[in-house]
């Protein structure tokens, strides 16, 4: 479809994510035989999360190319049927994804990979709500002399050395199937309007479950502007003025 439509559709290539030469091999494959726009990943693999450090070589080597990552949700094996009878897409695609992006936070892999555009799903899933007490909970915040835990104001240690909420604003999120006022509300809280991505999550959802909720946000035209065409053109220049 890229080769047929080149101006007008964009590619994410897939990443074997368990295989770290093979993974180096398909990123150069992809960005320089495929001219693929970018890579999606799963919100975890197997029993792992991104922050893992067996994949930070991965993360490195897309840093390096200055290259995009959509992250797709996935259930880690540790949450499968964790609640009979509850569909794994009423709330665990969204916590793992919340548990991805904190794993790549406390593990540093954020802050090693300055140049990877990170894209976060469904308007951050639960990290924008969350982000406060992700800060809060650091490892090496200070303790009072009562030993209990005292606020660490930018959530900083050696893994994140420019604070956690430096970190999490200059991710990008999509809202798809997440446009409701609510989590657009928390996502608009944490990060600027340059970061943020329309999308709609079709065909798993109907699209009016994104369009129909986003005129109940009262977003400003600049705003609009932004969300739906100009952020992506930022990322994605060679689709600019189509």
């Amino acid at each position: 479809l890229v080769q047929k439509y080149p101006k007008r559709i964009g590619l994410f290539a897939a990443i074997p994510m368990n295989n770290t030469d093979g993974a180096l091999k398909e990123i150069e494959y992809a960005l320089d035989t495929l001219k693929a726009d970018g890579f999606q990943i799963g919100s975890s693999t197997g029993d792992k999360w991104p922050g893992d450090p067996q994949y930070l070589p991965i993360f490195q080597e897309i840093s390096r190319r200055k290259a995009s990552v959509f992250v797709h949700p996935y259930v880690n094996k540790c949450c499968k049927t964790l609640m009979p009878g509850i569909p794994e897409s009423v709330v665990e695609y969204d916590f793992d994804t919340t548990r991805c992006i904190t794993s790549m936070l406390y593990n540093g892999t954020l802050s090693a990979c300055p140049d990877m555009k990170l894209i976060v799903n469904h308007s951050g899933a639960a990290v924008p709500m969350l982000a406060g007490r992700i800060k809060d909970r650091v490892p090496g915040a200070q303790t009072s002399n009562f030993g209990t835990p005292k606020t660490n104001t930018d959530g900083i240690n050696a893994k994140i050395p420019k604070g956690v909420f430096f970190e999490l604003r200059k991710l990008y999120y999509e809202c798809a199937h997440a446009a409701y006022p609510f989590p657009l509300a928390a996502m608009m809280k944490l990060a600027p309007p340059t970061q943020y991505l329309f999308g709609t999550d079709y065909p798993a959802e109907p699209m009016e479950s994104t369009v129909d909720h986003l005129p109940e946000t009262d977003l400003s035209p600049e705003i609009q502007r932004a969300m739906n065409r100009e952020n992506a053109e930022r990322l994605y220049p060679r689709l600019k003025n189509l």
